[in-house]
């Protein structure tokens, strides 16, 4: 079921028009808790009285299913002034006030980004995101402000983070983690320090399930960086889509000129380039990825067979092509136990690489990798 709130003459195809022009109520709605797909409210919510807007948006969120949408458009009063202060032709007041062509269009309330983020986000919605008019509708007007949200499965999650680090570290990977981590109450840090990776990531994920009983574990390596909104957003993802047992954020490869993610075929080799396409959704299934700032659903970790990091060597016995490092090997045996991996569309970290400056013929910079210098030594252009 999908509903068009404050419906006008025309409606998003398969949704059912609701409002006065249709001789129904929008609130309160006559369906039960859970029960709607999909809720769209064209400027609508602005016509409350302002004081009354939460209790609105938390009506419209009982009846909607977990996973279903609000989308929400109003006037967006911020972009109004802009427009207004700058000169630019427009109808302010009808924008503010409403047209006030009868009793019904009158605007009793003023949104900005802020205000309207804070109302859904108060009302129990995540994943807040912009979204476009498919109507040349008032959601469509220039200064319309248009925000979806999604209603969890849960309330929260609790997680705790699991650092691999090494004898010495990056202090920018520190600095991303107390700036990321800290503000986000209830997220325990854990490290664990070694030459061997896979030893040291399993002892730290150890403790952490015995000690901290987590719903989810957020791994970081040394070398990745990242924001607050980037841990946000991944558990905003997981708390959204059940079936996610663990999620990656986008993370560019330091050796190669790849993103640092398999995702496989009908025929079951990896896709060497991704369309496009398949990136639009919030997320998509992949088979391998890496654990720069991935969110593991503890259960599925917990009750999967170890060793969960293990190398193996190529045919030969040896490290050159065909063999499969313990990074790797730990989602091909996430795969086999029949855990899912995704990769999040829409969330990208850094990776951390040393670089060399170097004067050019003009006293300009020039950037090069630790790798390509001990490759190729100082690169030809430097100034002589």
């Amino acid at each position: 079921m999908k509903l068009d709130l404050g419906a006008g003459d025309r409606s998003p195809e398969g949704f059912t028009p609701l409002g006065r022009a249709h001789g129904s109520d929008i609130f309160p709605l006559p369906y039960g808790d859970g029960t709607v797909d999909e809720i769209r409210a064209s400027h609508v919510l602005e016509h409350y009285p302002f004081r009354q807007v939460p209790d609105v948006v938390a009506e419209w969120v009982r009846v909607l299913k977990c996973g279903g949408r609000l989308r929400i458009a109003v006037p967006d009063f911020a972009d109004i002034s802009r427009r207004y202060l700058a000169g630019e032709q427009q109808p302010t007041e009808a924008y503010i006030v409403g047209g006030q062509v009868d009793d019904s269009d009158y605007h009793k309330a003023v949104f900005d980004r802020d205000k309207l983020r804070a109302v859904m986000a108060g009302a129990g919605l995540a994943l807040l995101r912009g979204w476009d008019s498919e109507l040349e509708d008032c959601a469509s007007y220039p200064i319309s402000l248009n925000i979806e949200g999604t209603k969890p499965f849960a309330s929260a999650i609790k997680v705790s983070a699991a650092m691999s680090v090494p004898r010495l570290g990056f202090m920018d990977n520190f600095g991303c983690a107390f700036d990321a981590l800290l503000p986000i109450g209830g997220i325990k840090v854990r490290r664990q320090g070694g030459a061997f990776w896979g030893q040291a990531l399993t002892n730290c994920l150890e403790i952490i399930l015995e000690e901290d009983e987590p719903d989810a574990i957020l791994t970081l390596d040394y070398d990745s960086v990242f924001t607050l909104a980037s841990v946000a957003h991944l558990m905003q993802l997981m708390i959204v889509h059940p079936e996610a047992d663990a999620i990656a954020p986008l993370q560019a490869s330091r050796h190669l000129t790849t993103a640092l993610f398999t995702k496989k075929g009908e025929d079951g080799d990896a896709i060497a380039r991704i369309d496009r396409e398949l990136m639009k959704p919030d997320l998509m299934p992949i088979s391998t990825a890496h654990f720069g700032l991935t969110l593991i659903r503890a259960d599925k970790l917990r009750a999967l067979p170890k060793p969960w990091f293990l190398p193996v060597p190529d045919s030969a016995g040896g490290w050159h092509d065909g063999h499969v490092d313990e990074d790797i090997n730990f989602w091909v045996k996430w795969e086999k136990a029949g855990n899912s991996l995704f990769l999040a569309n829409r969330v990208v970290i850094g990776h951390l690489e040393v670089m060399a400056r170097w004067p050019d013929q003009d006293l300009q910079t020039i950037y090069q990798s630790m790798r390509d210098f001990n490759t190729d030594g100082p690169p030809a252009e430097i100034w002589s």
